[in-house]
């Protein structure tokens, strides 16, 4: 089957996840800490927040300085409201992210910020019906809001799964 690559938009920091097809973030070996995993199953909880506590609490989840990099695409530095527009457009549209799974590579929690180093897949099913999948390798910084993190800059490139070596990936079409 071939896979059919979809980028959402260059926004790509936050989920609209099915219930049924959350993936717990992966902690093989038990390599990260509770409060280095607590950064990873953050990023995992983006979408069933934007779903089950609606958009308004779903802009929470970002610093008001949120800022995204398009780095391959077309160079354009996003904000916090423009993170917000494009997941209300998805979202409006009746699109749904069906499957996502995150794989950290390294978190490093340095004071009240968080870096992360993870790759992240989804698979969607757009309005029409289509089904369609990405994955990524991701920068991310976090910080600490209260008692959670906010996704404070985000930073990414669209990959092809076979190019990480030995990852688990959980959305892949036909598994």
């Amino acid at each position: 089957m071939k896979v059919v690559h979809y980028f959402v938009t260059s926004l790509t920091t936050v989920l609209l996840v099915s219930a049924a097809h959350v993936m717990a973030a992966v902690n093989e070996g038990g390599q990260f800490s509770d409060q280095e995993m607590s950064v990873a199953k953050f990023w995992q909880g983006m979408g069933p927040a934007l779903r089950d506590q609606g958009m308004e609490a779903y802009a929470k989840r970002y610093h008001p300085d949120f800022r995204h990099w398009d780095i391959t695409g077309s160079g354009r530095v996003s904000d916090h409201a423009g993170a917000v527009a494009a997941w209300s457009r998805f979202d409006e549209a009746g699109h749904v992210i069906t499957c996502t799974h995150v794989i950290p590579v390294t978190i490093d929690i340095v004071g009240d910020l968080a870096y992360a180093r993870l790759v992240y897949e989804q698979a969607n099913r757009m309005a029409d019906g289509a089904m369609t999948y990405g994955a990524w390798r991701m920068f991310d910084v976090f910080k600490r809001h209260k008692d959670s993190w906010q996704v404070l800059e985000s930073n990414m490139v669209q990959i092809e799964p076979e190019q990480e070596e030995g990852a688990q990936f959980q959305c892949l079409p036909g598994d």
